[in-house]
């Protein structure tokens, strides 16, 4: 009895994996490149790091003032009643007082000030009425170290502000800036090579002939490629010859970590991809539980 001819209807045959098993089995057989590259802080939004980012110095470097207010020192001031401080210097970010403060004086200080020597506690400004140029009083509590950030309380000094494979968000450029850090190692982008295959295709702008359709994949593959962040190779369009396919995958393998290709793999005379892929390297898998899009292969040529 003769065997029906086959059809893309039928079941699929037997060896066939499941999409899922497919892409478990390539993700295990791919490595991260080892290899790093050094870029200024401004190139390495998005990158992924080679190595963790320990911090040089802490942050905040000094204690200093959260509010503006007046720097003053506690002590033996937690009783109830008015206060009075005469303000005996001022303190500004960038510009610290270096006088010496005795009891019942104080500093104006403002936001991110370092905290005077003798001093360990903030009173707010809204909590103060002037008396004078040199007086303030008040009758809001003291309390030591009130409105005070202190030395490393942030980032301690030597810790590990981003773990090695954090991928670099805006806000992590504001973090590794603020360490006094201009320059990371980061993982070196994946490099990927693409081409199509097929006498029947034609370039964009290029009459079609009888038979000829226009490469679409090469496109798509670019577009996806692009959104990935991945270092292109576009090799453009491979004829279906032996000779012509042998020699770009061997020069694709050579200087990428991926190679795609579309085309070429099924089963038809003119599908030599598989059977160079045994010749020059591995073939881990091919065709897949998937219409259409069986015919998948997958191995590697050298590193590739």
């Amino acid at each position: 009895m003769n065997k029906p001819p086959s059809s893309c209807l039928d079941p699929f045959e037997e060896g066939a994996i499941t999409v899922a098993a497919a892409v478990e089995q390539i993700l295990e057989a791919s490595s991260r490149p080892q290899r790093f590259e050094k870029l200024a802080l401004r190139e390495c939004l998005g990158r992924c790091l080679y190595e963790d980012v320990i911090s040089p110095l802490a942050v905040p470097a000094h204690n200093n003032s959260a509010m503006d207010g007046y720097a003053l020192n506690s002590h033996g001031l937690d009783g109830a009643g008015a206060k009075q401080f005469r303000v005996v210097g001022d303190a500004y970010a960038g510009k610290p007082y270096s006088g010496s403060i005795a009891q019942g004086e104080c500093v104006r200080i403002m936001t991110g000030a370092v905290m005077p020597a003798q001093t360990d506690s903030v009173l707010i400004q809204e909590q103060v009425n002037l008396i004078d140029g040199q007086t303030i009083e008040t009758s809001a509590a003291i309390r030591p170290q009130q409105n005070v950030r202190f030395a490393g309380e942030d980032i301690q000094a030597g810790a590990a502000v981003l773990a090695r494979g954090a991928v670099i968000k805006p806000a992590d450029l504001g973090i590794i800036a603020s360490l006094g850090i201009s320059e990371c190692k980061v993982y070196r982008k994946p490099r990927v090579s693409f081409f199509s295959t097929g006498d029947e295709l034609k370039s964009i702008g290029e009459p079609l002939g009888a038979g000829d359709i226009y490469d679409s994949n090469r496109y798509s593959l670019f577009g996806l490629l692009s959104a990935s962040g991945v270092d292109i190779i576009d090799m453009g369009v491979v004829r279906d010859d032996p000779d012509s396919l042998r020699e770009a995958l061997q020069v694709a393998a050579a200087s990428s970590d991926v190679v795609l290709t579309s085309g070429g793999v099924s089963v038809g005379e003119a599908d030599y991809i598989k059977d160079i892929l045994q010749q020059i390297g591995d073939m881990a898998l091919w065709k897949i539980l998937m219409k259409p899009g069986r015919p998948l292969t997958f191995g590697n040529i050298d590193q590739a």
